[in-house]
């Protein structure tokens, strides 16, 4: 058994096999190298002063423990593969191949600019990451095709995808109210919700399918 007959090909996934190794070794290189790490973080504070821009980008690439960065190079590998996918399928190779980088940098920096304008004042909020990719990805993907069928086994309601993504927004928001060190969850809800204004802009009839599959029950 050869490892491309479980994981998706290069040409499946193009992204997901450039852009999780890419933070892979960057996060590798921030936990080492302090220097490293704290050049590419974000710092609302001095962006809004015109410095640094370039983290609104950069400090996706760095990570503050293994198990952040861990988690989020298995979701934007699995979600990459399946956002690629799902723009060929609809649009080609060609559309996919333009659309999906630049879906993937504007789910990095427009999560970033927001806190950005909610932290400009405060001098000693930094922030590093992914999740806003991981988040921003997912709601892509669960409202892209929002009719296709989708089980959950615990709860019988969710019946397609369009339930899973407001199963997924529900949950979001509860845990926003559980203040837990160093997670931004309103930047999850943020970026979850730009994904699927995303999906809705990119493919129309979503919009029309999503209000019909919030009303199925089987």
């Amino acid at each position: 058994m050869q490892f491309f007959d479980i994981f998706p090909t290069l040409q499946e996934a193009p992204y997901s096999y450039l852009v999780v190794p890419i933070m892979l070794i960057s996060s590798i290189i921030g936990f080492y190298r302090k220097s490293y790490f704290h050049a590419l973080i974000l710092h609302p504070y001095e962006i809004a002063r015109g410095k640094r821009i370039h983290t609104l980008l950069t400090s996706a690439f760095i990570h503050r423990n293994w198990l952040h960065l861990l988690f989020n190079s298995i979701v934007i590998y699995g979600l990459g593969y399946d956002t690629f996918g799902n723009i060929m399928q609809e649009f080609g190779t060609l559309a996919a191949y333009l659309l999906t980088p630049i879906l993937i940098i504007l789910l990095i920096s427009l999560p970033n600019l927001i806190q950005v304008y909610q932290e400009r004042n405060v001098f000693h909020f930094t922030s590093v990451g992914a999740s806003g990719l991981s988040f921003g990805l997912y709601g892509f993907s669960a409202l892209f095709f929002p009719l296709q069928k989708i089980n959950h086994l615990f709860i019988p309601w969710i019946n397609n995808a369009a339930h899973y993504w407001l199963y997924i927004l529900i949950v979001s928001i509860l845990l926003s109210f559980i203040k837990v060190s160093k997670i931004n969850r309103s930047l999850h809800i943020y970026a979850y919700l730009l994904g699927s204004l995303f999906a809705f802009i990119i493919r129309k009839e979503s919009v029309s399918e999503f209000i019909k599959a919030l009303f199925l029950t089987s």
